[in-house]
């Protein structure tokens, strides 16, 4: 049962949002004595899991006047989103939140041990274990790019397994990925559904080993063994961690890419880190560090860029969270039919800008798209 003091506290908090929605911004104030605050924002509602961008400008009236203040994942249909920032406090500001771009996982920061043990079956001698250090958190395409994703914005499709949208592009070189990455920044930056200092780009090979690892330390995030029918890979040739190599005669080979998604997820709700097409990554190849490295970006030169992940051609050891390969990045021929790639959305250099703040809720980003302004008295 609700006090009257319960009561009291609820319509002064309503009564000081109808003030605020009739008064000009800068003559807003808290009532003397009551101790609140008063916070512009906006309140949300819409699917779980919806990213979004959060807008704001002093113009209503103004169409091409919205900027993008942050990105956003909706924990729950109800949400509510403050703007805290300095400049929100000094002038009348106007939000709305549009939908922007989907199917994005963030990946909160941390540390793992990167690179395979010497017990790990089939290891290469480049997976050194050493000590990796994420330090700021990104998000990550919980899917491949798709043929459809591609064709939407790069205006082709190179893939050579073409019938379903839904397929991985394929057949892409290095240079075809980051130049997608390139013309999506600029596309989405344009119409402000990302923030002017983030920006597309493959992951860094730690990032994608960190990422595909999601907290587990074995041979594959589903363990230390690859069974056939857990992922698209070559289903004659299994793997055990201790064993290595198992053969199974009746194992699953398609021979082709699969939809993304057709199996299941990481921890981090991550599709296709094991198998359907190796990924590129933004790496350089070269040795790993021989101490404790934080945020590494691969070798300084080199002619070849890092994949990752295994594929349809290839037997199940190549999937392993640490095995490393390596490609030319330019060009393509009949075999990188097994090559393509995700995409990771994050903060250009330099890591921070004035006037862009990220929203950590119980660990995670959110947001949505219904609009409305919304005032908060806590």
């Amino acid at each position: 049962m609700k006090t009257q003091f319960q009561e009291l506290v609820r319509f002064l908090c309503l009564l000081c949002s109808a003030l605020w929605a009739a008064a000009p911004r800068t003559s807003a104030q808290s009532p003397p004595g009551l101790g609140l605050n008063l916070y512009p924002g906006v309140s949300i509602t819409g699917a779980v899991g919806t990213v979004c961008a959060i807008q704001a400008t002093a113009n209503a009236a103004q169409t091409n006047g919205w900027t993008c203040l942050a990105l956003v994942q909706l924990p729950a249909t109800n949400y509510l989103w403050v703007d805290t920032s300095t400049t929100a406090a000094t002038g009348q500001r106007f939000y709305r939140a549009v939908v922007t771009a989907t199917n994005l996982a963030f990946i909160l920061p941390g540390a793992f041990t990167m690179g395979s043990p010497t017990s790990e079956a089939l290891r290469g001698s480049d997976e050194t274990q050493h000590v990796v250090t994420i330090s700021r958190g990104f998000w990550m395409g919980e899917y491949l790019v798709t043929q459809a994703d591609y064709q939407a914005v790069a205006g082709s499709n190179p893939s050579t397994f073409q019938g379903e949208t839904t397929l991985p592009v394929e057949t892409v070189s290095w240079e075809d990925a980051t130049n997608y990455c390139a013309l999506r920044t600029e596309q989405e930056q344009a119409a402000g559904l990302i923030p002017a200092n983030y920006v597309y780009r493959l992951p860094t090979e730690s990032e994608w080993e960190y990422a595909c690892r999601a907290g587990t330390t074995t041979a594959f995030h589903l363990g230390n063994d690859l069974d056939s029918g857990q992922a698209n890979f070559e289903g004659q040739y299994e793997y055990d961690a201790a064993l290595g190599e198992i053969d199974d005669a009746s194992g699953i080979y398609l021979q082709k890419t699969t939809p993304v998604g057709s199996y299941g997820p990481n921890g981090w709700g991550l599709y296709d880190m094991i198998g359907n097409v190796f990924e590129w990554c933004q790496d350089r190849y070269g040795p790993y560090s021989t101490g404790p490295a934080t945020d590494p970006q691969g070798a300084s030169s080199g002619p070849y860029r890092v994949i990752r992940g295994g594929s349809w051609y290839h037997n199940a050891q190549y999937c392993r969270s640490a095995l490393r390969r390596y490609y030319p990045p330019g060009g393509a021929s009949s075999f990188s039919s097994f090559i393509g790639f995700r995409v990771v959305l994050a903060q250009g250099q330099p890591w921070a800008r004035d006037g862009f703040r990220e929203d950590r809720v119980e660990g995670r980003f959110f947001v949505d798209n219904y609009i409305q302004m919304y005032i908060i008295c806590p």
